[in-house]
């Protein structure tokens, strides 16, 4: 390398400065004396050098790797600069590397190629950025980018095995099976690939040898491995099955092959990478294994919907490999959609002991077991009221029995052997409850009782004290469980003890307390004063559609102190009884007079909230709460009470208000915080409010459950983060616990991905689900739109056809069938489903604002138009005037004419209009009434015949072939070959605003085979559309600004251009309830002045012409 001359003169003295101020760590002057003296010397290496390091030293340092390109540009071949370039370049690289890596962990892959991009932009040989780049294109579904994207890597590291294996992995993914194992075989060649490596990356390749079909390739690739290791041995069992068997291998294997992961180490050396090969080969699980064949004829039947048939077959499959946890989910899916539970919670509990530990199959179990477990519940719940005893005691220690964790089947339990009166088992079951969940006070105040009447005073008072000093407890609990605490301290003599339990609720509305004061007083008056009994507590559980529900109630007869005289007594205990045995008119009718009877009685207003609830007349049980709320504003479970009254009465305003207040309250139960979070989220939900839903979750983002995972979703897509909803629904889908649930979340899943344009995503997952038969207990039109949502139409067809015969399609279902009926070429029965909708907004069901219902009714139109006619009367030459229609074209003229003439088309059945395709045939005629370049009258008529089509249904694309023969002796016989495209906005009537903008462009090509002439046009108009509605609401004036021109070979000057002024008036007509105007007259009159080109641009031109 040649030295650059010595520094001299100015160049030197500046250089010396600059070297001075960085001795002195003045690194600002530095930096701009070095910049100075590079003015003057740039070809001198080491003055860009101190450029550099005074900018790293102020932690410049995106201005030195600049500085340093720039030196490089400038022709500076210096190792040290291009050295320290590299290192600095890597250091600023290392800042978008970083984002890109976060971008991707957080389901960002645009974001994160953006930054690799940036970070291969500093450090383009770089390899570990470049592959960074095809992991991001990758994880955006931008398959073919990601490949080049590898090629360019390989540029970079020719031979490296990483960029090779992954570009093998991405052509085979576009099935360039060929171009991939090239690479394949390259990437082999790797000296690196020893040990683990060696090893994970011949696994890489066999399974997309396996994918492609090639089952002796994946052998040999696999050859030398040791054949032990469970990946490599997993990989030989399959190519040897697929030798045998190619199907048990998908066509499309390729397609869907899992992405091989990078994973790297840091070495003293640098980072040393390999790949991870998937868990499992393409077509294993199910594939290769003894009984694949019944396995196979059971995927079928259950694809199929035949339950019966595919639990037979996966049964048999399982015999053959009982270890195959896939197939055994196919069994719990079989068993559960047929419903048969029993069989369904065995062949959980066989799967969860062979080691299928996912939490979504330990949550089923759960559900399962309560399903299971809830009419044992329920007959026992029925049997106590129907004085059933010794059945009710059965029945639920079965329901304990199959569901343990249940704690409200335990309070059951208790409920029964109260009734049956046996203390010693209703306190064994007490202590089981408590030692479950000890903070939970129904089992523990049942067993404080139990221990108080088996003389274990002390132990029953230490069950109080524990409920009683909760601070959780509503006002409601706290008032009975004292009661209950009360009487037993009287039951034991202890007077002062009761008295200090009902202090805290001295108040006039706890009429309940007066007894057990008047009793207390009477014992500390008198000690041969009579003890009040031991009262046993009321544990009351009822089935509700949100499962069984049980509270515990101080036992207070009918509600008037235990007093049987008392008022409202006797009426009290008959609603109680009534209430118990489902009776809900007899238990309203007698809650309703014990309330009469003992106005000021809490007890009997929530035993008729209770009942009014049951019978669904929300608004008055809304009202007694909140007449109770009036008198315990703290009260939590009031508010959550009414909080559900609101909600089930759609007032989401005012049931946000009630949970809000209940989580504030601070006395909630913790038990119910989960519940009333999600009641919180659904009322915002439907009140339109995903911030406060959002935010109620929140808390809750971790919980694996489908309850939280699909409200979160909802929220996040309320609020358009679609990505945070589809990751949500995805979670949600992984837990659901029921059929349903799963229908639901595949639903809202496909939903997102259409929204954010992955529609080949949903559309796969669409089919895949539908073919698999798991959506086969969706209801018809759901169905039918999830069906036309991904674009498969004829499913979505066959479906709305379904639902229409069992009346399913109402409200906007109507307009969705109705497109797809029109998408699909079935245009009558598009028709009457338009209809039908149409007369739901005239019967106030489905309501549409107006232009929206002027859309369906244009709709009717043109679905129903079989034939039209166009009349025309145009003034001026043809340069470039757009016709009214751009079907029918006005006559071609070079001279100042006046034309008259028109056209009779036909829509021909089945082929005329195809979802806005069009293909008419016509016969047409024109003529001459003045020119002034002479020839006019009947000699000028020209005729025609035709056909023109319209093959893309949203763009006006028009292509015409028309035969034309003279009528009158001046007119020709020729074949016009014509092209025609226009695009607007506003033209068509608008029926919600008084004016619009409107515009309209206009361009045709027309050639006339035999003469050889090459006519073309083009017109551009904008302006704005008056509605005249002071002389009619049908009548539309369009005044515009236009610009337009012509070619025609035929002339001396063929081309022309003028612009001008202009309005046309148009007026609609010919309509009715169903149908828009599918008529129209238009008058034009524009001025052109002449910009280029013959004069004929110039003038004025005039029309009228008139579609019917």
């Amino acid at each position: 390398m040649i030295e650059p001359p010595e520094l001299t003169g100015e160049a030197w003295r500046t250089a010396d400065m600059a070297y001075k101020a960085h001795r002195d760590k003045n690194y600002a002057q530095a930096s701009a004396l070095a910049r100075e003296a590079l003015k003057l010397r740039p070809d001198v290496p080491r003055l860009w050098l101190l450029l550099m390091d005074s900018l790293e030293a102020q932690n410049r340092l995106a201005e030195s790797v600049a500085a340093a390109s720039e030196a490089v540009a400038a022709g500076i071949k210096d190792p040290t600069v291009i050295a320290r370039l590299r290192a600095q370049s890597r250091i600023l690289a290392q800042g978008p590397s970083l984002a890109a890596n976060k971008a991707l962990a957080d389901h960002n892959p645009k974001a994160a190629i953006e930054a690799a991009s940036r970070a291969i932009a500093l450090v383009p040989d770089d390899l570990s950025y470049r592959m960074l780049l095809v992991y991001s294109l990758i994880a955006d579904g931008q398959i073919e980018a990601a490949e080049k994207a590898a090629s360019q890597a390989i540029e970079a590291d020719p031979r490296s095995f990483l960029p090779r294996t992954m570009r093998g992995y991405l052509r085979e993914r576009l099935g360039q099976i060929e171009a991939a194992e090239a690479d394949f075989d390259e990437a082999l060649k790797d000296e690196v690939l020893t040990g683990d490596t060696n090893r994970d990356v011949r696994i890489v390749i066999a399974d997309a040898a396996i994918a492609a079909g090639h089952p002796e390739r994946a052998l040999r690739v696999l050859e030398g491995l040791d054949a032990k290791e469970p990946g490599v041995a997993a990989r030989r069992q399959v190519a040897n099955a697929q030798k045998d068997k190619p199907q048990i291998v998908p066509d499309n294997a390729n397609q869907t092959l899992p992405v091989p992961y990078q994973k790297c180490i840091d070495t003293p050396y640098g980072p040393v990478c390999s790949l991870v090969p998937a868990t499992t080969p393409p077509g294993a699980g199910v594939s290769d294994t003894p009984g694949y064949i019944e396995a196979l004829e059971a995927f079928n039947a259950y694809r199929d919907g035949d339950n019966k048939l595919a639990e037979t077959r996966i049964r048999e499959a399982l015999q053959a490999s009982p270890g195959n946890l896939a197939w055994r989910r196919l069994l719990i899916d079989t068993l559960d959609r047929a419903n048969k539970l029993e069989d369904l919670a065995t062949a959980i509990r066989e799967a969860i002991a062979l080691g299928d530990t996912d939490p979504a199959l330990v949550a089923r179990k759960a559900v399962t077991d309560k399903r299971l477990a809830e009419p044992d519940a329920v007959q026992a719940i029925k049997d106590v009221a129907a004085g059933k005893t010794k059945a009710a005691v059965a029945a639920a220690k079965r329901a304990v029995d199959r569901a343990p964790d249940a704690m409200v089947y335990r309070v059951v339990q208790l409920q029964a052997l109260l009734a049956a009166d046996q203390t010693e088992e209703a306190l064994a079951a007490a202590n089981a409850a408590v030692q479950m969940d000890e903070n939970d006070p129904l089992p523990r105040m049942v067993r404080g009782y139990l221990l108080q009447k088996t003389g274990k005073t002390l132990q029953a008072r230490k069950d109080f004290d524990a409920v009683i000093g909760s601070n959780i407890l509503t006002d409601l609990e706290n008032v009975n469980y004292r009661l209950i605490a009360a009487n037993a301290a009287l039951a034991n003599g202890q007077a002062e003890e009761a008295l200090s339990l009902i202090e805290p609720i001295e108040d006039p509305k706890n009429r309940e307390i007066d007894e057990v004061r008047k009793a207390a007083q009477a014992m500390l008056k008198s000690a041969t004063a009579k003890r009040p009994a031991l009262q046993a507590p009321q544990v009351f559980c009822q089935p509700t559609t949100y499962g069984v529900i049980c509270s515990v109630f101080a036992n207070q007869g009918g509600g008037g102190g235990g007093d049987a005289s008392a008022p409202g007594y006797a009426d009290g205990t008959e609603a109680y009884a009534a209430l118990a045995k489902r009776d809900y008119p007899r238990a309203e009718a007698a809650a309703r007079r014990a309330v009469a009877a003992d106005p000021d009685n809490r007890g009997y207003r929530l035993l008729l909230m209770q009942v009014l609830t049951a019978r669904g007349k929300y608004a008055e049980a809304e009202q007694i709460a909140s007449y109770l709320l009036a008198r315990s504003p703290r009260d939590a479970t009031l508010l959550v009470q009414r909080g559900g009254l609101r909600l089930s009465a759609k007032d989401y305003t005012g049931a946000i208000r009630d949970y809000r207040a209940a989580l504030a309250s601070g006395n909630l139960p913790v038990s119910q915080y989960r519940a009333v979070r999600l009641s919180l989220a659904d009322a915002a939900l439907a009140a339109k409010q995903p911030e406060i839903a959002l935010a109620t979750l929140k808390p809750m983002a971790n919980e694996r459950s489908y309850d939280v995972q699909a409200r979160l979703g909802y929220a996040y897509l309320a609020l358009e983060d679609k990505e945070s909803a589809l990751a949500a629904f995805s979670e949600a889908a992984v837990y659901a616990t029921t059929a349903q649930q799963r229908r639901t979340m595949l639903s809202a899943r496909i939903g997102v991905l259409v929204q954010l344009g992955r529609k080949d995503e949903a559309k796969q997952i669409f089919l895949e689900a539908y073919n698999r038969g798991e959506l086969r207990g969706m209801k018809a039109v759901d169905l039918a739109v999830l069906a036309g949502q991904v674009g498969e139409d004829q499913i979505a067809y066959d479906y709305f056809t379904e639902a229409d015969a069992k009346w399913q399609l109402r409200g906007t279902t109507l307009i969705d069938a109705a497109y797809n009926a029109r998408r699909t070429y079935h245009n009558n029965e598009a028709i009457g489903y338009f209809k039908r909708a149409i007369d739901e907004h005239r019967e106030g069901k489905l309501p549409m604002d107006p232009q929206y219902l002027f859309g369906l009714r244009r709709e009717v139109a043109e679905l129903s138009r079989t034939w039209g006619a166009y009349l025309s009367a145009s003034y001026g030459s043809s340069a470039g005037i757009a016709p009214s229609s751009p079907l029918a074209p006005l006559p071609i003229s070079a001279n100042r004419a006046l034309g008259i003439g028109g056209e009779i088309y036909w829509r021909p059945p089945g082929i005329g209009y195809r979802d806005g395709a069009i293909f008419e045939l016509f016969v047409r005629g024109y003529g001459t009434a003045y020119s002034e370049g002479g020839g006019a009258g009947w000699d000028t008529v020209q005729g025609s015949v035709g056909a023109r089509w319209k093959p893309i249904k949203d763009q006006n694309l028009i292509f015409e072939t028309a035969y034309l023969f003279p009528v009158g002796q001046a007119a020709r016989q020729d074949w016009l070959l014509r092209a025609a495209y226009s695009k607007g906005e506003g033209t068509d009537l608008r029926v919600d605003v008084p004016h619009w903008r409107t515009w309209q462009i206009y361009a045709d090509y027309n050639y006339f085979a035999m003469s050889g002439q090459t006519v073309s046009s083009f017109e551009a108009r904008y302006g704005e559309s008056f509605r005249l509605d002071a002389i009619s609401n049908r009548l539309v004036l369009w005044p515009f600004l236009a610009i337009g021109g012509s070619y025609d070979n035929s002339v001396d000057t063929p081309f022309a251009l003028g612009a001008g002024p202009g309005a046309t008036l148009r007026y609609w007509f010919r309509e009715d309830e169903y149908t828009a105007p599918m008529s129209y007259l238009d008058l034009t009159l524009q001025y052109r002045f002449k910009l280029a080109g013959d004069d004929r641009a110039e003038g004025i031109f005039a029309g009228a012409f008139l579609s019917y």
